[in-house]
């Protein structure tokens, strides 16, 4: 038979499944992610609407478009983790939209730590399919605690961690005895500026999220590092009692419009001041194993 009657009704065929496809494609990418409040500086208590803060100068903070993590269909692109190795050399700064105090300061050896444990965090989620961006690219960037969040923040994170532990000389302490706890977001904690106004975190639908990550966060580390691990959804201080800024939430976590996990480890291994390479391998196997449970790359 010859081919001249069928390629009009072959092109017919082929034109309107890519019609179809394209309909698709455009339907799955016009419902844009909703948007999400950060902080309220009145009120401890949330309503279940969206609402802004407003800055000192009165003008509302304009929320920026979240992706839910774990609802929904998934992104078209690899999910985005925001890596928040700890300090930095000394900055001093305000946050012009919350006033809050947002200075960074240096801690070794807790800073090359928990950097070289970012390093090796990233090479694992990137070798899994993630895209990973790093709050610092470079271990002596100079990053203040709004900046971070903010990268999390415009990049539209699925999930940003923050990465510390408590190492030093004097006072160090042991990985396996220290203060290793995960810390989630919750509602009602705050932060204060110097003129003791507080900015409230808020956000129910950010706060249930991380709480859940929070969970994970901590049985995966538990599990990797091989001691108990604490979970907090607050400081369980007030922060003020060691000259931060009162409150008793971590500022990039109040400032972030995305889920934020906040790590604390311990930080001596033995016989040394910091971490050897088993226990960064440790805490870094524990923070991708989290990650990959609560944000997989497919479904």
């Amino acid at each position: 038979m010859s081919n001249t009657g069928t390629r009009p009704r072959r092109a017919v065929a082929m034109a309107a499944t890519l019609c179809a496809l394209a309909v698709a494609t455009t339907a799955c990418g016009s419902a844009g992610p909703p948007t999400v409040p950060v902080s309220d500086t009145t009120s401890p208590s949330a309503s279940a609407s969206p609402s802004t803060s407003p800055s000192p100068a009165g003008t509302p903070n304009q929320p920026l478009s979240v992706r839910p993590p774990i609802a929904g269909p998934l992104p078209a692109s690899r999910p985005v983790i925001v890596l928040d190795p700890g300090h930095t050399p000394s900055v001093k700064a305000i946050d012009p939209a919350s006033g809050l105090d947002v200075s960074g300061y240096e801690n070794e050896p807790e800073m090359q730590d928990v950097f070289a444990v970012a390093l090796l965090v990233k090479a694992k989620l990137e070798a899994a399919g993630y895209q990973v961006i790093m709050t610092k690219p470079h271990l002596r960037d100079r990053v203040n605690q709004a900046q971070r969040s903010a990268v999390a923040n415009n990049a539209h994170a699925a999930l940003a961690l923050s990465i510390h532990d408590q190492a030093g000389p004097k006072g160090g302490i042991a990985f396996n005895q220290g203060n290793n706890t995960v810390y989630y977001q919750k509602v009602g904690t705050y932060r204060a500026t110097r003129s003791g106004k507080r900015v409230y975190f808020t956000d129910r639908t950010i706060a249930d999220i991380s709480a859940r990550y929070g969970q994970v966060f901590q049985q995966q580390r538990a599990r990797a590092e091989g001691h108990s691990v604490a979970v907090r959804g607050d400081v369980g201080y007030d922060l003020g009692d060691r000259d931060l800024a009162p409150g008793n939430i971590w500022i990039v976590q109040l400032l972030s419009r995305v889920p934020w996990i906040y790590n604390e480890a311990g930080g001596n291994s033995a016989g040394i001041s910091g971490l050897n390479a088993a226990d960064k391998q440790r805490y870094a196997n524990g923070l991708v194993a989290a990650v990959e449970i609560c944000v997989p790359t497919h479904r």
